[in-house]
């Protein structure tokens, strides 16, 4: 039985209130956007301070903290898209928009999916699970979210995060060259599986890293 209760953050035993130190709900204590708390010189970083409460964000927070203390210029926030790893076997990973909420900003949106069994390299690390999702925009292709179920998805997904933070589109992944085998075919996969759902068919599933798609009536957009 698995209960997700959410965090909290573990700060009763550090007597902030005797700093004066402002704490809400869940013990988590309260900051600004460059992390100082209501004492001009007490600062808080990482899981103390809520979402997202990553090992990777957390040190970037640190380090805007540290920035910020001692006005060094170094960096001025952590960025607004990142990547989510969760360790389990299989690894599970995602970045950007969920289909969940692109149907509650009511989004047209459209997705494709590709399996690892189905690239080379799944094949050669004997992978019997795993699938990549994109879902992306029905209208100018731009990639919105990134999510992988399988091996090594918290390292695979870092393309991923490129493709949402530049905006990039499924014909862009689809024309760039990757190192062969590699699991990043999972990604031109996906989207020529997304460009068939466009087109209104689906691409046959092939037991290779190419797949034959007529593009001819999907209308192209400036990069």
């Amino acid at each position: 039985f698995l209960f997700a209760a959410g965090r909290s953050g573990n700060t009763s035993k550090l007597n902030c209130e005797a700093a004066g130190v402002e704490v809400g709900r869940r013990e988590l204590i309260t900051v600004d956007d460059k992390y100082r708390t209501n004492v001009p010189h007490i600062w808080a970083v990482g899981d103390a301070i809520g979402f997202p409460a990553l090992a990777s964000t957390s040190m970037d927070q640190g380090r805007v903290a540290i920035s910020h203390m001692f006005d060094i210029g170094d960096l001025e926030g952590i960025p607004e898209v990142f990547p989510y790893g969760i360790y389990t076997v299989p690894e599970v990973s995602m970045v950007g928009i969920t289909e969940e909420e692109a149907k509650k900003k009511n989004l047209n949106y459209c997705t494709g999916r590709a399996n690892y069994k189905d690239t080379a390299r799944g094949k050669i690390i004997g992978a019997q699970s795993g699938m990549m999702k994109i879902i992306f925009d029905r209208e100018t292709l731009v990639i919105l979210g990134v999510h992988v179920i399988g091996h090594f998805a918290s390292e695979v997904i870092h393309y991923g995060l490129s493709l949402v933070d530049n905006k990039k589109t499924v014909k862009q992944v689809v024309s760039t060259v990757f190192n062969y085998p590699t699991l990043h075919a999972l990604y031109k996969h996906a989207c020529y599986d997304g460009l068939g759902n466009l087109a209104g068919y689906k691409v046959k599933r092939l037991t290779c890293d190419y797949v034959r798609l007529d593009t001819a009536d999907i209308p192209d957009y400036d990069e």
